[in-house]
């Protein structure tokens, strides 16, 4: 029988347990100890441990009301009303009826969320980052883990974000068996090295000769010193926050630190007459990995090809070591025309424990997630 334990405070988890995750334990003793804030600008959440003595995850919790510093990664609230309002507002300009139309749907089903207490949920295994990965452990302690959880958080919502139809079919599948609600969360593209054929694309290749020709170079993570750290910062912010929104994780010079000493990711950066104009930080988990930490000066050419010298890089990295590669939401046609495929991810929710009350905002954003987002997005292939 699977023995849970939830850790409120780093001391109690045990010394042995650290040992064997020390990525994990690392992270969770910064965020534990010193706070989300001291890590990221918008970030503002509880962080506490979940072990059964195998495994090693950090739980948030959000408290139910919706806090203005709190990104998407950790507020239901602003994945899927104000966040889903900044993408129309990027990827529906070439459609303006239909976002015309959706834009009150969404305003309105906000409204009904927020008065529901929807913004009271447990994350479970949340780094806090675009995209959660998850280790390798038995699904089969799933039946066990929600009873437990349910007990322990017996006011909110339990949820497993970042769950991939195709990456994570198993662990899908043993959710929705144990009555855990689908709900769309985003369409993503992931890329199989395994078979070589993206290798044939026409895309890949004009990237190959880029590469062959760009001056820039790439510095490991080692070669990056504290003098960097400003600048791999500004570069994040002027894709992710700047071009897209100020709801996505915004990663302050302490996380980004703590990330090149700790190993909590994987960078690289892209420099070129001794300035750094591109930057990525990865992490993998149990044959997967994925690109939280990615961004360029969008102020430099479209010719200089920085996004295509990043993505190449990566599908390297996915080749090196036959990592499948979760290419994250965005850009489909580039991704697409490179070899990566549509995969939908979902939010999955245990709601059974709480009054009907509290259940009916996930219900109803499930129905309005599976009959209006889920078609709108594979009709516009987004």
């Amino acid at each position: 029988m699977a023995n849970f334990q939830i850790y409120t405070t780093l001391p109690a988890i045990p010394t042995a347990l650290a040992a064997e995750h020390p990525v994990t334990f690392s992270w969770l003793q910064a965020m534990m100890t010193q706070g989300t804030a001291r890590f990221f600008d918008n970030i503002d959440t509880e962080v506490h441990a979940l072990s059964d003595g195998d495994f090693l995850f950090p739980v948030t919790l959000t408290q139910g009301i919706q806090s203005p510093k709190n990104a998407y990664v950790c507020s239901p609230t602003a994945h899927y009303i104000d966040y889903t309002l900044a993408e129309m507002d990027i990827e529906m300009q070439e459609h303006p009826r239909l976002k015309q139309a959706l834009y009150p749907m969404v305003y309105g089903l906000g409204a009904v969320l927020k008065a529901l207490r929807f913004e009271k949920v447990v994350y479970v295994n949340n780094w806090l980052l675009s995209t959660n990965l998850y280790p390798a452990f038995d699904f089969g302690k799933i039946k066990a883990l929600t009873a437990y959880l349910a007990r322990q958080y017996p006011d909110s919502a339990i949820v497993f974000r970042s769950v991939n139809q195709q990456l994570n079919a198993p662990l899908l599948q043993v959710l929705k068996s144990e009555a855990y609600l689908p709900i769309l969360s985003r369409q993503v593209y992931y890329l199989d090295p395994r078979s070589g054929a993206h290798r044939k694309k026409r895309s890949l290749k004009e990237d190959r000769r880029l590469v062959k020709k760009s001056p820039y170079r790439w510095l490991k993570g080692e070669e990056l010193t504290a003098k960097d750290i400003p600048r791999l910062r500004w570069l994040y912010d002027d894709l992710y926050l700047r071009k897209y929104s100020y709801i996505n994780p915004q990663f302050n010079e302490t996380f980004i630190r703590e990330s090149l000493e700790k190993g909590w990711l994987t960078f690289y950066g892209l420099q070129h007459d001794g300035r750094i104009d591109g930057v990525i930080g990865y992490f993998e988990r149990n044959g997967i990995f994925t690109t939280p930490f990615f961004g360029y000066d969008t102020r430099l050419p479209q010719r200089l090809g920085l996004y295509r010298l990043l993505t190449y890089k990566l599908i390297e990295e996915a080749e090196r070591y036959q990592w499948l590669f979760n290419c994250s939401s965005g850009v489909a046609d580039f991704k697409k025309t490179r070899g990566c495929e549509a995969s939908l991810e979902y939010m999955m929710v245990y709601t059974r424990h709480l009054p009907r009350g509290r259940q009916l905002p996930w219900t109803l954003l499930e129905r309005a997630c599976r009959h209006v987002a889920e078609p709108v997005i594979q009709r516009l292939g987004l």
